[in-house]
């Protein structure tokens, strides 16, 4: 058995009240909105590497060009974005990837390539 005795409903502690609100407006009005405030433009450079870095995986035969100048864009473009605080860090990195990954799968495919052909297979 427990030594705790019920407490009665009535006697519990106050509710805790809200603080009031920092200011008042009238009835109908709101508060104003904020000032806008301009976001940086997306690096072109950092788009342009995304799109060509992912269109050498994927469109065969032209990573061997596209990958590379995949590579150029997205170095220049992650620089220009450090040094102006645009937008389109991720993109730029993106494809600096895709253009390596795209450089790196058509070296190993042109070497297999040479191989076979080298062997008579």
């Amino acid at each position: 058995m427990s030594t705790e005795q019920p407490q009665d409903p009535r006697n519990r502690p106050a509710q805790q009240q809200y603080p009031p609100p920092q200011q008042q407006y009238p009835q109908g009005q709101f508060a104003p909105y904020p000032q806008y405030q301009p976001q940086p433009d997306t690096s072109g450079k950092a788009v342009a590497s995304m799109v060509i870095g992912i269109a050498s995986l994927v469109i065969p035969f032209i990573g061997i060009v596209t990958g590379p100048l995949a590579i150029v864009l997205a170095t220049r473009a992650r620089h220009e974005i450090e040094r102006t605080r645009q937008k389109g860090d991720g993109m730029a990195i993106t494809g600096l990837v895709t253009g390596i990954i795209g450089c790196i799968g058509y070296v190993i495919f042109l070497v297999l390539l040479i191989i076979g052909a080298a062997t008579g297979a």
